[in-house]
């Protein structure tokens, strides 16, 4: 039975098991090409532990942050009015209900 070896960064943290699967602190599984798009070309520090460019591979267009006009969010919600303008109008029905 073959053992699977898990690699850890001293610097980031993130854990790699094999060849190529990166357990990343939150989420599912990603790859070392994620990695390094998401976090490994900008650390530069000596001991990051993806930095064999081989080992990389190549650049996926999904390993990046994907655009804010791509994620699934709810419609904004209205934004209520100022207070200010509440309570103007709160004094401005009471005046015209006095006459």
């Amino acid at each position: 039975m073959s053992e699977k070896s898990i690699e850890v960064c001293p610097i980031c943290g993130v854990k790699i098991e094999g060849e190529n699967k990166v357990l990343f602190s939150a989420g599912s599984p990603g790859s070392r090409s994620r990695l390094w798009v998401r976090v490994c070309q900008y650390i530069k520090k000596t001991g990051c532990i993806n930095q064999d460019k081989k080992a990389i591979g190549e650049i996926q267009p999904n390993d990046y942050y994907g655009d804010v006009e791509d994620l699934p969010l709810s419609p904004p919600k209205p934004t209520p009015k100022p207070l200010t303008e509440v309570v103007s109008e709160m004094l401005e029905s009471r005046g015209n209900s006095s006459s």
